[in-house]
């Protein structure tokens, strides 16, 4: 069997099973398998692919239709120009998110950033990727799961930015060393933020496979802002700033737990879908 012929099976085969993306699963799926690149597709269609790859695409193609995300399956996910391992474990790292890194990016041309925080570090996708685009910029990192910061600091390590990151298996802030308090300029987070009775509602690909404890924000998806905020303020110089994904309709509930905590200056920062999707918030001194 050809190339083209393994390719378009694999198009009718999760066609058939209504996978989303179909044709563009497919085509991922077979260049991990067979270890081509998408020009290579094509190029090299005419090609016969052996017995042993065509049953490794096959697997893989039957492994989707059970809803494991191709992510996964690849074991990797490009986010802002880079490329991370990701396991289930970890979230999926998402281009909305990447709203949040550009964010900081962009306060650090006046603010010179220093030291940074990041709560719910995940696969590192966020730290990692501010270490990336600021050369100057130390980061202490937490995560609840010691299985997603074997992750975070596998990808530190593949993208050479270990000696400036400091990873801390901790519920919030919790195993934060108090030497931290009053040193970082923000604390940057993309929490769990879906209502616990929405969680249902997703798609079968994140709510049976990816992490439930990065998902639940609890009753009204607000928990985990309210206690990062409450927990993380000693963390933050006097005018130190917090930036926050936050999810659809969820910003002004978010600005309003700032406001009420003593955080001025809120600005909301919208994705390309022209959803409110960061939220910012400076201290008083």
């Amino acid at each position: 069997m050809t190339v083209a012929q393994l390719l378009n099976k694999g198009k009718t085969y999760l066609l058939k099973h209504k996978i989303p993306q179909s044709a563009l699963d497919a085509e991922l799926l077979l260049m991990e398998a067979v270890g081509f690149s998408r020009v290579q597709l094509y190029t090299k269609s005419q090609e016969e692919i052996s017995q042993e790859l065509r049953i490794k695409y096959e697997q893989l193609l039957e492994q989707r239709v059970q809803g494991i995300p191709v992510q996964y399956l690849k074991g990797a996910q490009e986010f802002m120009g880079l490329l991370f391992r990701v396991t289930p474990a970890v979230l999926i790292p998402r281009p909305d998110t990447e709203i949040l890194v550009e964010t900081v990016i962009a306060y650090d041309e006046e603010e010179n950033f220093q030291m940074l925080g990041e709560i719910g570090t995940g696969s590192g996708c966020i730290s990692i990727s501010l270490c990336h685009y600021l050369p100057n910029v130390q980061i202490v990192a937490g995560d609840i799961s010691k299985e997603a910061l074997q992750v975070a600091k596998q990808n530190a390590g593949r993208l050479q930015v270990s000696q400036r990151m400091e990873w801390i298996e901790s519920n919030l802030f919790q195993s934060f060393s108090p030497s931290y308090r009053g040193r970082l300029d923000a604390i940057v987070s993309n929490p769990p933020y879906i209502p616990t009775t929405e969680i249902p509602e997703l798609m079968r690909e994140v709510r049976e496979y990816e992490p439930y404890h990065a998902l639940d924000g609890g009753m009204d998806g607000l928990d985990f802002y309210r206690r990062i905020i409450q927990e993380g303020h000693p963390f933050l110089k006097p005018e130190g700033l917090f930036f926050f994904e936050v999810g659809k309709g969820q910003a002004p509930e978010v600005a309003y737990l700032l406001r009420k905590a003593g955080y001025g200056q809120i600005e909301i920062k919208k994705d390309l879908a022209g959803i409110e999707r960061v939220v910012i918030g400076r201290g008083y001194i």
